[in-house]
């Protein structure tokens, strides 16, 4: 008897088709500790970030996007984008790079796998790129 085993970021399948469709526009990215995150409402595919007149910082955690302890994190210059990412992840955070608030668009395609089927991508579970 053959078992179904549910979808997980492990499943190749999952990543050879197209994926699912995800758009946001943030108008008022700030630059202090409460960095904004952005939760993607299953694994993405791939990402991309647009900076539209300030620098945008983009990481996959707080500490890490705050460059509190190390600089895990990508700066997008205004006017220009990261390209497409292909990441799985369940969420970024964004915050500006200079005194100034910025604005970025967010454009990812996501896959079907859930949360619970996912890592939990912390600095403090040995993920030591991301902060």
């Amino acid at each position: 008897m053959a078992q179904w085993a549910s979808s997980n970021h492990r499943n190749a399948d999952e990543y050879m088709g197209s994926a699912l469709p995800f758009a946001l526009h943030l108008n008022d990215v700030d630059n202090n500790s409460s960095a904004q995150k952005v939760s993607f409402p299953y694994v993405t595919r791939w990402i991309t970030v647009y900076a539209h007149a300030q620098d945008i910082r983009v990481g996959f955690t707080l500490n890490g996007v705050n460059g509190d302890v190390t600089n895990n994190f990508i700066v997008v210059e205004a006017g220009s984008n990261t390209g497409r990412l292909e990441l799985k992840c369940m969420h970024i955070y964004v915050r500006a790079d200079s005194a100034n608030n910025g604005q970025a668009s967010i454009l990812a395609g996501y896959t079907s796998i859930p949360e619970t089927q996912f890592l939990n991508l912390t600095g403090s579970q040995d993920f030591s790129g991301v902060g």
